[in-house]
């Protein structure tokens, strides 16, 4: 959900999310050690969009090494050249202020300030420099900072080379996952916020080159993009099917050099449901994915993928 934490559940602050929070809180008692956010290793995740970045985003927040954003989804650098994701929801943004300010005893919880000071930033940072100054006031003695928007996922080849240059190591990452389930998640995701009213069969009738959920199945795209860049050595793409398992979570943590942290699937956040669709709607669904999966076949994607429904 853009904007959420995943160390809230319903507003609070569930029991295993309190061995970070007072990680962070003690960390915040020392004298702070001012790093220079040029000097550590940035990590922005590309989406895609319900495929597994909330958990992902929850797992690097339990890294002591890793500052993450105070909101998940900073939505930045999609504003700074043409791209299918280049509004400011700020709607949405007031929302999650309001969120925070209306329930009872706001600033019970240690993030709640500063969540709301990074919600008011946001709305100013319109260059890469606001962008790391946006960080450099947080970072105290990490190694590590960034965020996943999986609205990055159609970023240009430009602002990718921007965004690649902006510290001394840049690291992208990607997720993916079955593009048809994605996609169920995406409707039942859309039907919930917006569109309550809407029959899924319209939705699936809208499903095309161009509209909003056929771009966030189009993994292919952003996976050129990347490679034209010239990041493919720098991005590490994942499946949402093999997201959870120690042994992914190491091999990610090696590649970034940070210490390994057994990772908890049992904490899936924002888990979509498809169970709305009947097997019909299933099934036409991924007759209108087909050109997507058939552009898939063709490339060397990771472990998981053989899982999809490839017929």
């Amino acid at each position: 959900m853009p904007g959420s934490t995943p160390l809230t559940v319903n507003g609070r602050m569930p029991f295993w999310a309190l061995g970070t929070a007072m990680l962070e809180r003690l960390r915040n008692l020392l004298p702070r050690q001012k790093t220079n956010p040029r000097d550590c290793v940035m990590v922005v995740g590309l989406g895609a969009m319900k495929s597994g970045t909330s958990w992902l985003s929850g797992y690097l927040r339990s890294i002591p090494n890793f500052l993450h954003s105070p909101v998940k989804e900073m939505n930045v650098f999609n504003m700074f050249c043409d791209n299918p994701n280049r509004h400011r929801d700020e709607r949405f943004r007031l929302l999650r202020m309001d969120q925070i300010l209306l329930r009872p005893r706001p600033f019970d919880q240690p993030e709640a300030v500063d969540r709301l000071r990074a919600l008011a930033q946001i709305a100013h940072i319109n260059d890469p420099e606001a962008y790391l100054a946006y960080f450099a006031e947080r970072l105290n003695g990490h190694t590590h900072f960034g965020e996943i928007s999986p609205s990055y996922s159609h970023l240009s080849l430009d602002t990718l080379k921007l965004m690649s240059g902006l510290t001394r190591d840049v690291r992208f990452l990607f997720l993916m996952r079955d593009p048809a389930r994605r996609a169920a998640s995406h409707i039942r995701h859309v039907r919930s916020r917006t569109r309550p009213d809407v029959p899924i069969d319209v939705f699936l009738a809208e499903i095309e080159p161009g509209r909003d959920i056929w771009l966030r199945s189009d993994y292919g795209g952003t996976l050129d993009r990347l490679e034209q860049a010239g990041l493919a050595d720098k991005t590490r793409v994942m499946t949402y099917e093999t997201l959870f398992k120690d042994e992914t979570m190491q091999g990610l943590c090696d590649w970034l050099g940070l210490p390994f942290r057994k990772p908890r699937p049992d904490r899936v956040v924002n888990q979509g449901r498809s169970d709305e669709l009947t097997q019909a709607q299933h099934d036409q669904l991924r007759e209108r994915l087909d050109p997507i999966y058939a552009d898939l076949a063709r490339r060397d994607l990771p472990a998981g993928a053989e899982r999809w429904r490839w017929t």
